[in-house]
């Protein structure tokens, strides 16, 4: 805010998690680094000046790798990470609909921040918005941002700039802002750069102007915003009133061993359990889902059930419900016994569906609702071969089709034994002894 005589003082933990940011993102550190200020006046910025890092950032050179969804084509990128700096907040400008006015909010102006520049790597829209979504995974991954969007968190500004085929140069480039989602960003990116190419198509490239353009969500289109000021226009000098952040190697080792397991990292993990790709995605792309799995593996589950049964009924449940994994009743060590109970043929996989969504929704032991509810599973061939002799007399007529060739009504006379026992039948002894009564000439 530039109060009459503050001077500022910097946050350690800022340090700290510039370190783990800058490590997790294979960037090289600079052990003497230093602050300045960045001049310019706009709204947004009362006392004229912005805190940050101009030539010597506390990281720099590192690269991120992504896995593209199937979806969006699948495959493994490298993007390149030019730099990550700290710097101090600036205000935040709100502005109306109607575009009369726009109001100032400086509640976040002085707090520390880390801005991360990445190398021109991006190709389109969908590999832009998935590089911003893994770092979102990542600061999440490293407790350095909860990654929110919607809480400006996480803010991305985008730099589109297009080149003619065959000619190395680039052409100008022109900043998007008010990208509130990695959809907004998709589109927004992929707006831009069919309206250079257009302009290019048209002999008109002197258009592309250095510009800062927003985008409207609702018009679907970039607008301009302001004219952009060139980078010896912001007058860099050292900052007077903050000493230069010196690290020592011990420090530095002291949190790349605390590091966690980050998504690249557990993504590859899963791999290696024989998991296919949009599992390996949709349990490592969430840090709660993937603890969730790890847990429900320490107890000895095995991996693909446990990814088969997230992926499938608990997210689908989840998705009904609004729920995250960390709303769900269901634990970790119910979901394994659960699994096991099915494996090991104690409750059929019928019975287990019915036992995961009451697990789901209200919590409980697998084992007292498998003994309140009689539960377990027949296994008795003895017990079996009554009920499916009992159903077979009950339909003659189907017995006569079947044995004439409509081979399909197995499932008809499987499903009035699973009636019968409560959906309590072994399956495989159940079709093994109907087939061999359904195939009897007696």
């Amino acid at each position: 805010m530039g109060l009459p005589g503050a001077l500022p003082v910097l946050n350690s933990k800022v340090i700290e998690f510039a370190v783990k940011l800058g490590l997790a993102l294979n960037c090289n550190l600079a052990f003497n680094s230093k602050f300045d200020r960045k001049q310019y006046f706009y709204p947004d910025l009362p006392k004229g000046y912005q805190i940050s890092q101009f030539d010597v950032p506390i990281a720099a050179s590192g690269f991120l790798d992504v896995d593209i969804p199937l979806e969006f084509g699948g495959g493994h990128k490298r993007f390149g990470i030019t730099r990550v700096h700290m710097e101090e907040d600036a205000g935040k400008l709100m502005h109306t609909e109607n575009g009369n006015f726009s109001q100032v909010d400086l509640n976040r102006a002085g707090v520390p921040l880390l801005e991360i520049v990445s190398e021109p790597d991006m190709r389109n829209g969908i590999e832009a918005s998935e590089y911003a979504a893994e770092l979102q995974r990542l600061v999440r991954y490293l407790g350095v941002s909860n990654g929110n969007m919607q809480e400006g968190s996480l803010r991305c500004d985008v730099n589109v700039l297009v080149r003619p085929i065959g000619q190395s140069k680039f052409g100008t480039k022109v900043e998007v802002k008010n990208l509130n989602s990695f959809a907004s960003m998709s589109r927004a990116i992929d707006f831009e750069i069919s309206r250079q190419v257009r302009l290019h198509s048209q002999g008109q490239e002197d258009q592309i102007v250095q510009e800062t353009r927003l985008w409207e969500e609702g018009s679907q289109r970039t607008i301009t915003m302001r004219k952009e000021e060139g980078l010896a226009d912001y007058r860099y000098f050292p900052e007077p009133d903050l000493p230069s952040v010196i690290l020592s190697q011990e420090y530095v080792d002291g949190i790349q061993s605390c590091l966690p397991e980050l998504p690249e990292e557990k993504r590859r993990r899963y791999e290696k359990m024989g998991l296919g790709m949009q599992d390996v995605l949709f349990l490592a792309n969430d840090k709660n889902i993937a603890e969730f799995f790890d847990a429900t593996l320490a107890k000895g589950a095995d991996a693909k059930l446990v990814a088969n049964w997230i992926t499938s009924d608990i997210a689908a449940f989840m998705k009904n419900e609004k729920l995250t994994i960390n709303d769900i009743r269901l634990t970790p060590e119910e979901l394994s016994e659960l699994i096991g109970s099915i494996k090991g043929g104690i409750i059929s996989g019928k019975i287990g569906k019915e036992i995961l969504f009451e697990l789901l929704a209200e919590g409980g032991s697998v084992e007292e609702i498998i003994e309140k509810k009689d539960l377990v599973q027949i296994a008795d061939p003895v017990e079996i071969e009554k009920m499916v002799d009992k159903v077979i007399a009950e339909n003659p007529k189907q017995v006569e089709q079947y044995r004439g060739g409509k081979t399909k009504l197995q499932g008809f006379f499987v499903g009035q034994v699973m009636k019968v026992s409560k959906g309590k039948a072994n399956p495989v002894l159940l079709n093994k002894i109907l087939l061999e009564k359904l195939n009897s000439k007696t």
